[in-house]
């Protein structure tokens, strides 16, 4: 046993900071980021199915921006399937929290692949959506088919706290479109566009549901500061 696999607090703080670094370096960090473009996107796509809606197109772009593009009776349908994004990218964060506080890290891999293999089958359609899917999950299949303990926990653990924090970051950011530009702020606009509620509040609830699911997570399964002392 190394010594960062018996050191699993410290190995989480060093990949946290790790991941707020690499993820903002700009085509590594895009690359990485698009994580959770595709857990994002994956959100509304799923909860369309579930609404018996139709997924016509689900893209992913280099720039770390995805659109889903469906097709859904009544404005109800569409109300939620636009809501869908935001809270299932910091509830996937939260599910892996627990998954990695469990230490249950292959299922981290196996999840986020299976995502992955299942919107690139039904919905995929641009080039580079089709590129980063396909090496996301060959990387994860490596991974799980050599099965080293070390690097194994390290990806879940990175993939975690790149959707975590990356969660976080686009939240604030769609409430400050919101504000400035409101007819570019995505998910807000759209919702806007079906309720007739301004973007603004729209932006301010998803974000309060992100900060509070954000919250939980970190006073459940971010490991004390006490024991990196």
């Amino acid at each position: 046993m190394n010594w960062l696999d018996s050191n699993p607090q410290i190995l989480f703080y060093i990949l946290l900071l790790t991941a707020i670094f690499i993820t903002r370096i700009p085509v590594l960090g895009k690359y990485f980021r698009s994580v959770n473009t595709l857990v994002h996107e994956a959100g509304h796509a799923f909860i369309t199915l579930i609404l018996s809606g139709e997924v016509i197109a689900v893209n992913l772009f280099a720039d770390t921006s995805g659109t889903t593009v469906t097709k859904a009776k009544g404005k109800l349908a569409q109300s939620l399937i636009a809501l869908a994004g935001y809270p299932v990218s910091v509830l996937t964060a939260w599910l892996c929290l627990f998954l990695l506080h469990n230490n249950y890290h292959l299922y981290i891999l196996f999840f986020l692949t299976s995502i992955a293999l299942l919107i690139m089958i039904l919905s995929l359609r641009n080039a580079y959506g089709l590129f980063w899917a396909g090496t996301f999950i060959v990387l994860n299949l490596l991974l799980i088919y050599f099965d080293n303990k070390t690097v194994t926990n390290a990806f879940a653990a990175f993939y975690t706290v790149i959707i975590f924090t990356d969660a976080i970051i686009s939240s604030f950011i769609l409430m400050i479109l919101s504000i400035k530009q409101p007819k570019k702020a995505g998910d807000a606009a759209n919702l806007q566009k079906f309720t007739k509620i301004p973007a603004a509040i729209w932006a301010f609830l998803l974000l309060a549901f992100t900060l509070f699911i954000s919250w939980l997570s970190v006073i459940n399964y971010f490991p004390s500061i006490k024991t990196l002392i």
